[in-house]
């Protein structure tokens, strides 16, 4: 959407992403992340959306032992969160930066936007940018989950991801969720909206300027150089 971006879509993409911002931050709903891999610039925004957010600490490479590649050869990834727009060559919006800010304070966030900080899950704990993280996978934990639980989060989740409900990460953002859903809800959202609504509010009144001044500037040739080597540095890196 943003390498040689349609100059008709762009400005609908944009909105979107403010939209899904608005509607995450500000829903009367309890929302909570299960972050299994990395949750960068977007995918950071809208885990800092959420009520609670709880990371998969662990490798996250796909098993590629089918495919002859020995376990012992492979490099471990471990998922990383944060906001790294500086080291593409342009800076996070204001409103995503202003939420970083309500997520982990000012100093933090300003250390973090300025170098373009990815954060491994323990150190993305220990700053709050996320509230737990987990170990292991399903095959590595004793602990035997009740059917009940199972069976709603079967109706939850789509059954693609039907494999994944063992998944420790799974696990404990159901069991939060579960802590959430116990709050009245109308003294849940009351709450929500004592720290929310300020920025949803500001956002909102700011909105096409902000789309604005993101189209003009993710379009100038500068930028469009930096965001292509940084989308071939992916491709190549991905080969290996």
């Amino acid at each position: 959407e943003l390498v040689a971006p349609d100059p008709n879509r762009l400005p609908k993409f944009w909105n979107s992403m403010q939209q899904v911002c608005l509607d995450l931050y500000g829903s009367r709903l309890a929302t909570v992340a299960a972050l299994q891999g990395h949750a960068i610039a977007g995918g950071c925004m809208l885990a800092m959306a959420c009520d609670y957010r709880v990371m998969y600490a662990g490798d996250c490479t796909p098993n590629n032992s089918e495919n002859g590649q020995s376990d012992k050869k492979k490099k471990q990834h471990i998922p990383t969160i944060g906001l790294n727009e500086t080291k593409l060559g342009i800076a996070a919006p204001p409103w995503m930066g202003q939420l970083m800010v309500n997520t982990i304070g000012f100093r933090p966030t300003e250390w973090a936007l300025a170098l373009g900080t990815l954060f491994s899950p323990k150190d993305a704990l220990n700053i709050g940018l996320v509230d737990a993280v987990v170990e292991g996978h399903k095959d590595d934990s004793n602990s035997n989950h009740d059917d009940v639980s199972n069976g709603i989060l079967q109706q939850l989740l789509p059954p693609s991801l039907h494999d994944q409900i063992a998944e420790p990460v799974i696990q404990n953002a159901f069991q939060e969720a579960l802590t959430f859903a116990k709050i009245p809800p109308q003294a849940r959202w009351a709450s929500k909206q004592i720290t929310r609504s300020q920025f949803l509010m500001d956002m909102e009144a700011k909105r096409d300027v902000d789309r604005e001044h993101f189209c003009g500037f993710i379009t100038l040739d500068a930028v469009q150089k930096n965001l292509g080597a940084y989308v071939e540095a992916l491709k190549k890196r991905s080969k290996k």
